[in-house]
């Protein structure tokens, strides 16, 4: 199998040759690429089954004197999906598969624009008043997922952040009257653009009482499946005949284990419960950043290599 079949293979819930991967590394962790190797790309060196695509737009415009209801997001030009679209070609005829960029969710939105406590207080006071900013956002992010769809991404990365460690940020409830709406007209949109297109969700930290919710609005793939937060072999046995899972080797309990060996075993640990049947891409829960030892990062890579479901 191509990278890219082995990718959409899994997301459609088959078996594939053997486990897709991908990890997403800080800007620390490729200087020490650099070091280490002489090589520049993560993804090259080790062979990663996913690359990723990403719009040139435009700066947001702060006009601090103006309502925050009249901010607009920032949006791409036509010369810059052309861009994108040349790329994602490109890509596929590497046989790649190919995600665009991930771009941060209605929720994260309205925190950077209003801040963290404002975003979860004006559920009660003023919602009219959020309830238009979000629209706003809303909008706006329309308009970046659409143009990755029409650009022929394999997979459309959308999110929001509405886990921490121990729980969600805001009731099922909240979530079900502010945002599941929004995301579901982002993800009927997508789909408009591009009906063959899957569709990732990012979310950090605990996510559980949600997915339901995510599947209902038809999302494909959760991507971050943070372990420590989460019992990824209960998720497998009761939501992955309906959702693909990217992510999961926990960035506390498994890369940061002592040992090359110990991490390997953890990697194997996670691979034994989530990739049966397919429906599992393999990747660290977060962004690989430099407290994760190096020879801990080829433990990662040699463990999913020799791994066979």
């Amino acid at each position: 199998m191509t990278s890219r079949e082995r990718v959409l293979t899994t997301l459609q819930h088959r078996q594939p040759d053997r486990v897709a991967h991908n990890l997403r590394p800080s800007p620390e962790m490729v200087a020490r690429l650099r070091q280490e190797t002489g090589a520049t790309d993560f993804a090259e060196h080790f062979g990663h089954d996913v690359r990723y695509v990403a719009v040139q737009c435009p700066p947001e415009e702060s006009d601090q004197q103006a309502p925050v209801e009249e901010r607009r997001l920032p949006v791409p030009d036509q010369a810059a999906w052309e861009v994108v679209q040349g790329r994602v070609c490109e890509l596929h005829r590497q046989g790649l598969a190919v995600c665009g960029a991930y771009t941060c969710g209605v929720f994260e939105q309205a925190k950077h624009w209003m801040g963290d406590e404002w975003a979860l207080t004006a559920m009660h006071e003023p919602p009219a008043l959020l309830s238009r900013i979000l629209d706003t956002i809303t909008k706006g992010k329309i308009a970046t997922y659409t143009g990755y769809a029409r650009a022929g991404v394999d997979i459309v990365w959308m999110g929001d952040d509405l886990g921490t460690q121990r729980s969600l940020v805001m009731s099922p409830r909240h979530y079900r009257e502010w945002y599941r709406p929004r995301h579901r007209e982002i993800v009927e949109t997508i789909r408009e653009a591009n009906p063959h297109v899957l569709i990732a969700f990012h979310c950090c930290g605990h996510v559980t009482p949600l997915i339901p919710d995510l599947i209902e609005i038809g999302i494909d793939c959760l991507e971050a499946v943070q372990a420590e937060t989460m019992d990824i072999a209960e998720l497998k046995r009761q939501f992955g005949r309906d959702l693909s899972f990217w992510g999961g080797v926990g960035a506390q309990s498994v890369l940061a284990q002592p040992t090359p060996e110990e991490v390997k075993e953890g990697v194997r640990w996670t691979l034994r419960i989530m990739s049966p049947g397919g429906g599992y891409i393999a990747a660290p829960c977060h962004t690989l950043t430099e407290e994760v030892p190096w020879e801990n990062v080829l433990a990662f890579h040699e463990a999913v290599a020799e791994f066979r479901p």
